[in-house]
C-alpha cells in the first residue's frame, strides 16, 4: 500500500475527510506514517510483511496513537504493541 493509500486510511479512521479537497492535515499525518513504519522497520518488520493486511491497520493504528499525543507524553497504545509484536514473528527467517 501506499503512502497515499495509507493516509486515506488514516484520514478515515481519525474522522478527517479524506476527499482530495481536505489537504491540511496530509504533511503532518504523512510525517507520522513515515515515523511508524521506520519504528515497525526498526522492531524487526520485514519489508514483505509492511504490505500484508495486518500492517495496515497497525500503521493506521500507530498513526492514531501520535495524532493524540498528551503534552510531554509518547507513547504507542497496547494494542499497537501486541500486534507489532505478531508483525515481527512473522517476519522472522
Amino acid at each position: 500500500m501506499t503512502d497515499q493509500e495509507l493516509l486515506i486510511e488514516c484520514k478515515k479512521n481519525l474522522g478527517i475527510p479524506a476527499d482530495a479537497e481536505e489537504t491540511a492535515f496530509d504533511p503532518v499525518l504523512l510525517q507520522k506514517i513515515l515515523i511508524v513504519k521506520s519504528y515497525m522497520k526498526g522492531a524487526g518488520v520485514s519489508e514483505t510483511m509492511l504490505e500484508d493486511a495486518l500492517s495496515v491497520g497497525v500503521i493506521v493504528l500507530g498513526v492514531t496513537d501520535l495524532w493524540n499525543i498528551v503534552g510531554g507524553e509518547t507513547k504507542f497504545s497496547p494494542a499497537f504493541g501486541m500486534l507489532l509484536e505478531q508483525l515481527v514473528v512473522r517476519s522472522l527467517p
